[in-house]
């Protein structure tokens, strides 16, 4: 069988399978209310009418990437987490097994179907807070701003959650790693070192997109100060582990197989 065929459809049922999820839909669906009750995408609009910190329209935009990037990635990980156990659970990877192709292509299929299935409703959510700024700018150039953002901030982070969430339930129980995860996001990206309590937040492997946002887009609000290289170097690292991850979940998944 072709190897782009297998991920194709590998890719192709990962994606039906993950979109087709009432409880995602309903998490994203409460986490959007809840989020618009507490003024979610109203703080774009307020950046962008009261602009306190005299933001341009990139940084509004840069501004609510950032603000969605802050919980939605948590929702993402946990929501990705149960996807090589639903496998056994179903008896899909023995189906997988008996069926001849490269392992590599078929993980690649599960990362790259599952991920695109999760992020339409980050994108849905994100969207809203951009018609919100775009309503009041009258400004097309907004949406030009948004894939900038959203690429630059949002989507290595992403990359980086789901790789992470794919892997390392294949060597744990899944509730505790979602459990782990959780305490890993708010203490790796969300608690300030000023705490006085080791954190990773404070370093470039930080894939909540605060180095991104300071370095390339100049965040005046004073979250994060970081230069353009070191948005990059940040970008950087988080797609080599996220490579790196898919290649140690590979050599795992080829080692189990070969001991059947």
């Amino acid at each position: 069988m072709n190897s782009l065929s297998i991920f194709f459809g590998v890719t192709n049922y990962e994606f039906r399978m993950q979109i087709r999820r009432r409880a995602m839909w309903i998490i994203f669906f409460c986490l959007a209310l809840l989020s618009s009750i507490l003024g979610g995408p109203g703080s774009a609009y307020r950046q962008l009418i009261d602009n306190p910190f005299n933001l341009t329209p990139l940084q509004v935009v840069a501004y609510w990437t950032s603000t969605v990037n802050t919980f939605i990635p948590i929702i993402l990980g946990i929501m990705l987490a149960d996807r090589l156990a639903r496998d056994k659970r179903t008896k899909v990877d023995e189906l997988f097994m008996t069926t001849p192709g490269a392992l590599g292509w078929r993980i690649a299929g599960k990362y790259v179907g599952s991920l695109l299935a999760t992020i339409i409703p980050v994108l849905l959510f994100y969207s809203i807070g951009i018609g919100v700024i775009l309503f009041h700018t009258q400004n097309p150039i907004i949406l030009l701003y948004a894939l900038e953002t959203f690429a630059a901030i949002a989507l290595p982070g992403l990359l980086f959650v789901a790789a992470f969430s794919i892997a390392c339930p294949a060597i744990m129980w899944v509730p505790l790693y979602q459990f782990l995860f959780v305490g890993y996001w708010f203490w790796g990206n969300l608690l300030s070192p000023a705490q006085g309590i080791p954190t990773l937040s404070a370093t470039i492997l930080t894939p909540v997109g605060s180095y991104m946002d300071a370095g390339f887009f100049s965040d005046p609000i004073g979250r994060r100060h970081a230069t353009a290289l070191q948005g990059v170097e940040s970008i950087v690292l988080l797609l080599a582990i996220t490579i790196l991850v898919m290649f140690v979940l590979w050599t795992l998944l080829k080692w189990q197989q070969a001991r059947q």
